[in-house]
């Protein structure tokens, strides 16, 4: 007897599935600020002052050579006219002998004491120029310098997948066994 057997297996599908892929590189920016502050160069040149002390010191009675001159002629002047007068006082003393003055008396009149009269009286100041120099400056300005370097993004996308596959293929086995004819033993 023939027997036939068959055997059934079922198809088992399944799910392969590749996720999506999302990848984002980013490169950041570069930013930086840089202050140059300015500069200013001042140069004042010290001023030149001429102090003449000559009024002040001639009027002390210390004279350089040329105002000594000029004393020294104006005293021998004076000197010279009191030195007139004195001998036409005394002349005119003499003159008169009605009065009948000696000798003696013209000498001791002569040299006696005379009272000086005190004057108060101001000194010259002294001569003062001065001279400014300019002042000179330079400026240089400053500044702000910006170095930027853009920043970037870049992205990859990759789409995922999902796809239906066979795990267990299916099929159907069929098998005849046995003999085909009887044998009666």
């Amino acid at each position: 007897m023939v027997e036939l057997q068959i055997q059934q297996q079922f198809g088992r599908t399944g799910i392969q599935q590749i996720p999506f892929q999302f990848k984002l590189d980013i490169n950041p920016p570069d930013f930086e600020i840089r202050q140059k502050p300015a500069t200013i160069v001042l140069e004042q040149p010290a001023a030149v002052i001429d102090i003449d002390f000559s009024p002040f010191r001639e009027s002390l009675g210390y004279n350089g050579i040329d105002a000594q001159l000029r004393v020294f002629n104006e005293d021998a002047q004076a000197t010279a006219q009191a030195g007139i007068e004195r001998r036409v006082i005394e002349g005119n003393e003499l003159g008169h002998i009605e009065r009948k003055i000696s000798l003696e008396q013209v000498v001791k009149e002569a040299t006696d004491l005379r009272y000086k009269d005190l004057q108060l009286v101001s000194l010259a100041s002294a001569s003062i120029h001065i001279k400014q120099t300019p002042l000179r400056w330079n400026a240089e300005v400053g500044g702000v310098s910006v170095y930027a370097t853009m920043g970037a993004v870049k992205s990859t996308f990759t789409y995922g997948q999902v796809r239906n596959v066979i795990e267990q293929p299916p099929y159907v086995q069929m098998h005849a066994v046995g003999a085909i004819y009887d044998t009666i033993s």
